[in-house]
Order: structure tokens, then sequence, then C-alpha cells
């Protein structure tokens, strides 16, 4: 799949480069060191919105105040990420992720010490949440756009299934050792290994050869470039369709860091170690997840709806239910469509954009997946207070649903 502007390179049909093929990129210093760091600092952040949502509902009780705390997380993505993709395609990336990702470590450094020493209050939390949604939201699209420059135009492919499994993986995985470790130890000790975690991306960035980059393609934008690049995204078809399915799977089936921790207590009525073993079983489907895309290859049209659709059925299903064992299933399950979905859109947009704009499309990535949290967070804070937590959690899978059947409706009749 492409769109009208490639720069002559088209991708091979999904499911065309073997395994071995694929990650043959590992064997790229730079990408093998830059892929190495994220997946450490990746699973860190991760572990660390768990935690924080456990913590916060355990302060204050109330599902509310949780939708509201992780709003300010994800709300600098809404707010800051567009203007970071134009400012991922101006300056050197990788400046800017050391800069990121230095905020970041002492973001967490803070989180942790605060709490090692005591219970902050809830202002403080949501104070520190913000921080590192404002770090997320300028080092997400800048790392999506530094792939071209890690690898050049030949090896991009790979570079982006790669890239994929451990962008999304992460946020599966790290979700589940969130919960697992919050189990076995406390909060503080998540916050204090997220701080760690920072030391692998930070050490990777310093370590890459400046030599053996590729230049990007293109001239750097000008004064319009948000606009044109909208525009080249309204008047793509294919880039268009996936990212208009982020809009409703990003705000309606993304928000486990809400969701999980009310289902373990509310729904479930287990403790600290239920909700780590049903996280531990949402980053187990993530990792069957990545092994399969690994095998599969890059995905199309078809696969994006089917793990949607998946993802729907899980999450009503997850609001019936009322058996431990049952919900851990579904969570394996959720783990492994949500993974799948949010790879095969990342890899198809990559496949679709050319040099030039893949900064501020990628951008419109990273907004639609995880700055519509701030909207789907707040919303199912707010429905769990009103009508209940099963009830809010089976309509955020219809509305998923709906949108998904109105939006292939649409493609269709185009």
């Amino acid at each position: 799949m492409s769109g009208p502007e490639t720069n002559g390179w088209q991708a091979p049909p999904p499911g065309h480069r073997r395994p071995r093929e694929m990650v043959r990129v590992l064997g790229v210093p730079n990408f093998a060191l830059f892929w190495t760091g994220q997946l450490v600092s990746g699973t860190g952040t991760w572990m660390q919105t768990v935690a924080m949502a456990w913590l916060v509902l355990q302060i204050s009780h109330s599902p509310g105040v949780l939708g509201t705390v992780t709003m300010l997380q994800f709300l600098p993505m809404m707010l800051f990420t567009l203007p970071a993709g134009v400012l991922a395609d101006r300056v050197a990336k990788r400046r800017l992720l050391l800069a990121t990702q230095t905020l970041a470590a002492v973001q967490a450094v803070v989180l942790g010490i605060l709490t090692l020493v005591g219970t902050p209050q809830i202002w403080v939390l949501a104070a520190l949440a913000f921080v590192l949604g404002l770090s997320n939201a300028f080092n997400n699209p800048t790392q999506q756009a530094f792939l071209p420059e890690l690898v050049g135009r030949d090896l991009l492919p790979d570079a982006v299934t790669m890239n994929s499994i451990q962008f999304n993986g992460t946020r599966m995985v790290g979700s589940a050792l969130g919960g697992l470790v919050l189990a076995q130890s406390s909060a503080a000790a998540v916050f204090l290994l997220n701080a760690a975690s920072f030391l692998a991306a930070l050490a990777a960035l310093l370590l890459l050869s400046g030599a053996d980059l590729h230049q990007p393609s293109g001239e750097r934008p000008g004064r319009r470039a948000l606009r044109e690049g909208l525009a080249y995204t309204f008047h793509t078809p294919a880039v268009l369709f996936v990212l208009t399915s982020l809009a409703v799977v990003g705000t309606f089936g993304f928000n486990w860091p809400v969701a999980g921790p009310l289902i373990a207590q509310d729904l479930l009525r287990v403790g600290a170690d239920g909700f780590g073993a049903l996280m531990g079983a949402f980053g187990a489907g993530s990792l069957v997840a990545g092994a399969g895309l690994i095998v599969l290859g890059a995905g199309g049209r078809r696969r994006l709806v089917a793990a949607a659709a998946v993802l729907a059925v899980v999450l009503v299903a997850l609001g019936v239910s009322r058996s431990y064992p049952v919900s851990l299933a579904l969570m394996v399950v959720a783990g492994t469509s949500g993974t799948v979905y949010t790879t095969t859109a990342n890899s198809m947009l990559q496949r679709a954009v050319p040099d030039r704009l893949r900064g501020r499309v990628m951008s419109l990535f990273v907004l639609l997946i995880a700055g519509s949290t701030p909207i789907g967070a707040t919303l199912l804070g707010w429905g769990a207070d009103a009508f209940g937590i099963a009830a809010t959690i089976i309509g955020f899978g219809a509305v998923t649903a709906a949108g998904l059947l109105a939006l292939v409706g649409r493609g269709r009749s185009a």
C-alpha cells in the first residue's frame, strides 16, 4: 500500500519477507543500539503508567480522579504532538531524543523519591504525570521519524516492523511488568526502575555513529509545514483510513491504564497480586502477537480491521465477566489483538509516507493512538462513576465496534 508520493519506493507485499530476512535489520549497529535502548526505556515508561494508575486509585478510591490524572498524562500528546512532528522534520532528531529522554528520566527520579519517603498528594502525581506526557509528546513522533536515518530506505520495511513491535510491545509488556512488580514490591520500586531504564536509552543515543546516519531526503519543512502534512493525510485515502480507525480505537479501545485497575478492583475483587497477573496476561498476549508478526510480516487493511474487531469484542466480554480465569484469558486476547492492530497501523503508515512528511504524519499516529487517551480516560472515569464500571466498559466495546463498522462501510461505498 502506498500513497501518491513515495519517492519511488514500493513496499513488498505483506508476508513477503521471511523472519530471517526481516530481523537482519538488527545487524545494523545504529539500529540495534537504538532499538534496544528504546525497548528498555519504553517498557519502564509503561510500567510507571500502570503503577501510577493503581496508586491514584488506592489513594483517591475514585474512578473519576483516576481518569483525570490519566488524562493529564496524555493531554500533552493531544496538545503538542503535531507541533512536535514539525519540529522532528526540522531539527537533528538525535539531539531532540536526548532532551526528551532526559526530561522523562528526571521526572521518574522525582516521582520515585517522593513515593519512597511518603504518600504523594494527588496534585503532585498529576503534575508529574503531565511532565511525562510532555516528554512523550515530543519523543514518540521523533522516534518514528528517526528510522530512515538509522537504516536507510532499503531496510526501512524491516526497521518499521521491528520498531512497531518494540513501540507497541513495550506498551503491553510494560503494563504487565508494572502490575507484577507492583504486586511483589511497591509503586516506588516501579518508579525507580523506570528511572533506571532511561540510562539504556540515553547511552544508546550517545553511542550512535553519526557517520553512519542516513541524511533525510527532501527539503526541510517551511512555515506551512503542519498544513502540508494535514493536506497530504486528507488527500491520501489509505493514510486517512488508518488514522480514522486510530481515532476510534485509540479513544475507546486503548484505555488499559484506567480499565485494568478498575476491572481488577471492582469487577473481579482482587488485590495487587491479581491485578499484576491480569496485566501479565495482557503482556503475554502481546509477546505472542510480536512473535507472530515476525513470521507473518507486514499486514494490510484486512488485518487491521480484524484486530480492531476482536479488541471490541474482548472489551464487551470483560465488562460481562466476573470470572477471574475467564478475564485472564480475555486479557491475553486483548494484548494480542491490540499489538496486532497498532503494529499493522504503524507499518501501513510508514510504508505509505514519504521521508519529508514522515515526522508530521507519524505525529498524527502518535496523537491518535495516545493523544486520544485524555478523552477516553476521562469518559471512562466519569462513566464508571455515573453508570458503573461494567456498563461503561461494555459501552466502550460497543462504540469501538460501531465506529469500525461505519468506517468500513464508508470505505466500501467510497
